[in-house]
């Protein structure tokens, strides 16, 4: 049986799910769970080409920054993370403090960064440019599970 608080967090996390399934601009990377949910920040009009190896490299950079920017700017608990090589933010619900209004003002910041740090990337590497990409610069060392 859940307890008030897992059942609340539970419904929050699903509110979170909902809201990065509805926005054209993120994806879902894993199925939300209890206490955690993770999701990447993907222009809508890179949605078809995601899975270039460039544009993944540029997609990982892009999810760095926008955590770090949230992370110094707004002060909202989230952090990167990463799910099959690719690098993913994670929002962990777990106070029974977090309304659901809180987790729609720290969505939207993460959208409107989003939006403001991809206006600063190109996305079309230059003829002969060599594309170099590391993933060792997310904020935790956890790789969570894909299964």
């Amino acid at each position: 049986m859940l307890t008030f608080v897992e059942s609340k967090n539970l419904r929050l996390v699903q509110h979170l799910h909902d809201l990065v399934r509805e926005h054209p601009d993120f994806e879902v990377l894993l199925e939300p769970t209890k206490y955690l949910y993770c999701f990447r920040y993907v222009p809508n009009a890179l949605s078809d080409r995601r899975e270039e190896p460039e544009i993944q490299c540029k997609l990982d950079h892009l999810n760095q920054e926008i955590v770090a920017a949230i992370q110094h700017l707004d002060c909202a608990r989230v952090m990167t993370t990463s799910i099959r090589d690719r690098i993913a933010i994670r929002m962990p619900i777990f106070s029974s403090e977090i309304s659901e209004e809180d987790v729609e003002v720290v969505f939207e910041s993460i959208a409107r960064w989003g939006r403001l740090l991809s206006r600063n990337h190109k996305y079309e590497s230059a003829e002969g440019e060599e594309t170099k990409c590391s993933n060792e610069f997310y904020s935790s060392p956890m790789e969570v599970s894909a299964t």
